[in-house]
């Protein structure tokens, strides 16, 4: 376990290679495919799998590591795991092969109606590429899988959700707050003002506010600080009606 401000560290680490890793997939096929892209492990099975593929026409090699999970400030934050472990950590997968990554959860159960939170990071490892100019670091792609420990997958821990406007250091924004015992994952947020007019706030995934959290996105150039707020709900189809608590 490492402390508070080395947790930090690795934190804006993961932010600043995460930001090089998206930049560089424009230039670079995506070969590295996960699934799924979310996990539960129930108290009582204690793993599950994730499998990695690659379609691309090169060998791939691929670090898998296992961090906890956890917010403060609106911000997420990761420590290295010691009671989530991945095997195999290291690999490498030939063209159209696919590797069964097995995540094993080692700790204490979540609290009584609550849940664990933790993300397993996946890395395509940079490698040494001859391109016209000769041999160069080539940046590769990352995946976050959020793993969620629960005591049954069949009555997970609901989220408890208090929305509402909010004046922050930038202007106008939505702060969604959340009291409840679960996750909340939020894709597609707007808002629909008084006129009917659609602002998108954050378009596909928004991302999520962990129990006792709360988190703010601030609202697009146009829109004002009234009106309903809508959004998807841990992969809902259909965007849910989160009204403004007065």
């Amino acid at each position: 376990m490492i402390g508070l401000r080395d947790a930090r560290r690795v934190h804006a680490w993961l932010l600043v290679l995460g930001l090089l890793l998206g930049a560089s997939s424009i230039a670079s096929a995506a070969s590295l495919q996960v699934a799924p892209t979310r996990i539960t492990i129930e108290v009582e099975r204690g793993a599950e799998g994730l499998t990695l593929s690659n379609s691309g026409t090169e060998i791939v090699h691929v670090q898998v590591r296992a961090f906890r999970w956890w917010q403060e400030n609106g911000e997420d934050m990761l420590e290295p795991a010691e009671d989530l472990v991945v095997s195999p950590p290291m690999l490498q997968l030939g063209t159209g092969a696919e590797q069964l990554i097995r995540i094993v959860h080692t700790g204490s159960p979540p609290p009584a109606g609550g849940e664990k939170t933790y993300r397993v990071v996946v890395d395509e490892l940079p490698v040494d590429s001859a391109g016209p100019r000769g041999p160069g670091l080539r940046f590769a792609l990352r995946y976050s899988i959020p793993v969620f420990i629960l005591e049954s997958a069949e009555a997970p821990p609901a989220p408890q959700l208090q929305t509402r406007f909010v004046e922050s250091a930038s202007g106008a924004a939505i702060e969604i707050r959340n009291t409840g015992s679960g996750s909340a994952q939020f894709a597609d947020l707007v808002v629909i003002d008084p006129r009917g007019r659609r602002h998108v706030v954050a378009q596909g995934l928004a991302g999520y506010v962990l129990p006792g959290q709360q988190r703010q996105w601030p609202l697009p150039r146009g829109a004002t600080a009234e009106g309903r707020i809508k959004a998807k709900l841990n992969g809902e189809p259909q965007a849910r009606a989160l009204a403004p608590d007065r």
